[in-house]
């Protein structure tokens, strides 16, 4: 299937080789999805985005999905993950950052190309729980926020055409905005 992607696990070893594992692709894979184009891997979790597939037949409104990496090298699939609101050409996944049991997910393409970056929790039983939607406080057409994501700890940086935003992420899943540079 042309351009649906994969994503290919190496273990590092010691002496700084790898040793290669084993190759995951979408279980709905589909020509152009894209699949590997972000991951991001938080304990045993993976999340693998895939910004161009199809999901209930809506052009590139983008998913994640989310794996196990067991023991042995393979990675067992769990979920996948939609935005609520998904919408033609969102680019949902077009980023995806993990930490501890918090997905972050970037759409760039989300409302006209303003963007958004939405929050999951990760639960016990390998599904998501969507906690919240983030959009830009001085958001504009073409803006792109969500072009990239990334967290350490409670804190969540939202790229964007020009600047980064920097959310604390609550205990009760929302964020707070902090400032853009």
């Amino acid at each position: 299937v042309y351009d649906a992607g994969a994503a290919y696990f190496y273990q590092l070893e010691s002496n700084g080789s790898t040793t290669y594992l084993s190759k995951v692709t979408a279980p709905d894979k589909w020509s152009s999805d894209w699949f590997g184009y972000s991951v991001s891997q938080s304990g045993n979790i993976l999340a693998v985005s895939s910004h161009h597939s199809d999901p209930d037949g809506l052009n590139n409104a983008g998913a994640a999905y989310l794996y196990t990496l067991e023991a042995n090298g393979s990675a067992t699939y769990l979920t996948k993950v939609t935005a609520p609101d998904k919408a033609a050409n969102d680019w949902f996944g077009n980023s995806v950052s993990q930490s501890g049991n918090i997905l972050a997910v970037g759409a760039q393409g989300s409302d006209s190309y303003t963007g958004a970056a939405y929050l999951y929790q990760l639960e016990a039983d390998g599904t998501a729980t969507y906690l919240t939607k983030i959009t830009a406080n001085d958001r504009a057409v073409g803006d792109y926020f969500g072009q990239s994501v990334s967290q350490f700890g409670n804190i969540l940086a939202v790229g964007a055409k020009g600047a980064p935003y920097l959310y604390k992420l609550e205990a009760n899943g929302s964020a707070t905005y902090l400032t853009n540079l």
